[in-house]
């Protein structure tokens, strides 16, 4: 449909597609049913915690490069990882030189980043209450966790207190374009089964007043587009049968943002 008024003959190509598609719907790889319960975040996170690191993951592959990047444009210092997850970017950190300490309200997840950073200080802790003194450190990560709270002021309200005056706050996040288009967080377990975190739909602008509320200024953001190799991981055995709708549905759109606010 978005192809409609300025490339028709793309849009009948797609409408052929669906008419083929839904004329074998019940046939094939269309007629498979996905059972995905939706779970909260510290169930949803302590059940993905097997295969998170395993699995492909397309949303990391476009944000991961420029979060290092915002982080090696900075003097090295004190970081919190906020929502750590398996230490992914507490890892970068420390091998930066940063001395870092890692968050996650997971168990399970944080069992992950011990074992692949070994030594550092790993805290059990809730994003809207972050178990860290005021002005404490130099830089706060909090990557890909934003998304599942409802409310994005108190944890930004967070981030913001810890961080000393002259500090940086690096978020990332599933860009809010993908989430409106009906962009989940499904992940299949050690089992093979799926689930959802549940996840809340936050624009740029709620971004924005939430950092403007704590007295942060942006000093970067960007919106790393999908490539086909992401279009190919997202859609899975799918992909075959209609490619040239999955790379117009994906291709170029903006996949990420990663934002960089200073503490004045």
């Amino acid at each position: 449909m978005r192809s409609y008024l300025d490339d028709p003959e793309t849009a009948e190509k797609r409408i052929d597609e669906l008419r083929r598609l839904a004329r074998d719907a019940d046939e094939g790889l269309l007629g498979f049913e996905l059972d995905a319960p939706e779970m909260d975040v510290a169930s949803g996170y302590g059940a993905w915690a097997a295969t998170y690191d395993v699995l492909p993951n397309p949303l990391i592959r476009v944000e991961e490069p420029v979060v290092r990047a915002m982080i090696d444009e900075l003097p090295v210092g004190r970081a919190l990882d906020a929502a750590c997850g398996t230490g992914r970017h507490a890892a970068y950190l420390r091998s930066r030189g940063w001395e870092v300490l890692g968050i996650d309200q997971s168990p399970e997840m944080l069992e992950k980043a011990a074992d692949r950073v070994r030594g550092m200080d790993f805290r059990i802790g809730d994003l809207a209450r972050l178990p860290v003194e005021s002005a404490s450190v130099d830089l706060a990560v909090c990557a890909l966790a934003l998304q599942h709270v409802p409310d994005l002021g108190p944890p930004i309200a967070e981030l913001a207190r810890v961080v000393r005056p002259g500090g940086h706050v690096v978020l990332s996040e599933f860009h809010p374009m993908m989430t409106a288009l009906g962009g989940k967080a499904l992940f299949a377990r050690g089992d093979g089964s799926y689930a959802l975190v549940r996840s809340y739909i936050h624009s740029v602008g709620g971004y924005l007043s939430a950092a403007r509320a704590t007295g942060l200024e942006i000093e970067r953001c960007v919106e790393p587009v999908w490539a086909e190799v992401d279009a190919q991981i997202m859609a899975g055995p799918l992909f075959p049968l209609a490619p040239d709708a999955f790379r117009g549905a994906f291709v170029g759109l903006p996949g990420a943002i990663i934002w960089r606010f200073r503490r004045p």
